[in-house]
């Protein structure tokens, strides 16, 4: 079967990965206008911790009864909305860049590691720099943007944050600190992926089988995780510390920061791309078949009801093969039976990273701007509630936009000077 993506010695572009990111980014938003509702303590009907559901699974939860809160329907979904987005970006991000430094390899017969991180700082620095200065010397002294419930631990631990989310380690931050930055704490993704692609196109560079590279990575990183936990649990049995004393304890620490570094995701996206690179038709024609399809997109909302809540550390494992069986299908199959093509969603898809970024710090504005206005109730839900997502998508969107033809693209000009493989909307023309 003919696979459905353009290429040429030094253009590859793969169609509906710009709709992917844009599902990814909403996916996300969606999950922290009701996280904000939440820190803002003005509700949580649909929001639910993951650490403190009942026994069992979610769909169990669900159904007993006398549960210790209202739990609705949908609950579980908005609490792994935003989990799922990420571990997709993650997917997609590995398949994606996978791919390209395989062609660069096959075009150049090296992979040119300096312009690789050369690209990745022209694309992800200026964006996610500037958010830090705004989080961390201007949002706080501003009272539209407040996040109460997160201010007194940001500025117990301010000089602490700041030095990790300068360094790239926001996730190490929130593994010590276990409160998220106000306004960043969506961050500690962006962390994780430099801290991946720090190591992966050195793999790629000097390795000469790729595929057996990327395996090896795969159950290299698993490895070290299930033997971390396991030595953890031998050498430190017993219920885990109070949770006031948790910041004070390396094991602890350790575990979170370990925990946070999805790198297994990438792997798996990474795989996806050598089987399209190498043409492993057996495994692409089962990938390619409707069943495979549907089954990938029926999967996501089994996996989020009935993961039984031992397994929850494992989730983003669980998520990312059918999120690799639709990103295949939408990128590479001509017989898709998602249609995901569109000058709308290619546009949103382009300015996906900035919705990203963006996304809490319009939700904490409209927050203070319609409680200013029109004084919140106790338990924020109904149309006051509607009215959240009404302002916040769209100003979202707007700044988001903004953002990408001000203060990102010109940075974006600058990669194809450091660019081999021509990709993304550049190899369209």
């Amino acid at each position: 079967m003919a696979i459905k993506f353009a290429q040429t010695m030094t253009k590859t572009y793969f169609p509906g990965l710009n709709a992917l990111r844009f599902f990814a980014a909403m996916a996300v938003m969606i999950t922290h206008v009701e996280f904000t509702k939440k820190v803002m303590l003005h509700g949580d009907r649909f929001w639910l911790k993951i650490d403190t559901w009942i026994q069992g699974n979610a769909l169990s939860s669900i159904l007993r009864e006398g549960p210790p809160q209202p739990i609705h329907w949908i609950s579980p979904f908005v609490t792994f909305g935003g989990y799922i987005g990420v571990i997709f970006f993650f997917v997609l991000s590995g398949f994606l860049i996978t791919y390209l430094l395989l062609e660069e390899k096959r075009v150049s017969n090296t992979v040119e590691v300096k312009k690789f991180y050369m690209r990745r700082i022209l694309r992800i620095w200026p964006l996610y720099y500037f958010l830090l200065i705004l989080g961390f010397f201007v949002l706080h002294h501003i009272p539209l943007f407040e996040v109460i419930s997160q201010e007194d631990e940001f500025f117990k631990h301010y000089w602490l944050n700041l030095v990790s989310y300068l360094f790239l380690l926001p996730n190490l931050s929130f593994a010590v600190v276990m409160e998220a930055v106000p306004n960043l704490g969506h961050l500690w993704s962006i962390g994780v992926e430099e801290q991946f692609y720090l190591l992966w196109p050195l793999l790629l560079k000097f390795s000469k089988k790729p595929m057996r590279t990327l395996w090896t990575f795969l159950i290299g990183v698993l490895a070290f995780k299930i033997v971390s936990l396991i030595v953890i649990r031998v050498l430190f049995p017993g219920p885990p510390p109070d949770p006031d004393l948790m910041i004070f304890s390396p094991v602890e620490t350790f575990k979170r920061f370990v925990g946070s570094l999805k790198f297994e995701a990438m792997a798996i996206g990474g795989i996806g791309a050598g089987w399209v690179f190498y043409g492993r038709q057996q495994i692409l024609r089962l990938l390619y078949h409707q069943s495979s399809q549907w089954l990938a997109l029926a999967a996501i909302p089994a996996i989020v009801l009935l993961t039984p809540v031992k397994l929850y550390s494992a989730l983003y494992l669980l998520f990312s093969i059918p999120f690799l069986v639709i990103i295949l299908n939408v990128a590479t199959n001509p017989a898709c039976v998602y249609r995901l093509q569109g000058p709308v969603l290619n546009y949103l898809g382009k300015i996906s990273y900035g919705i990203y970024m963006y996304h809490l710090i319009c939700i904490a504005f409209v927050f203070h701007l319609l409680d200013y206005w029109l004084h919140f109730p106790l338990r924020l839900e109904g149309w006051h509630s509607a009215l959240l997502y009404v302002f916040s998508i769209p100003l979202t969107l707007g700044v988001s936009a903004l953002s990408y033809h001000f203060l990102e693209y010109p940075f974006i000009r600058k990669k194809r000077t450091f660019t081999t493989v021509i990709s993304g909307d550049d190899a369209r023309d």
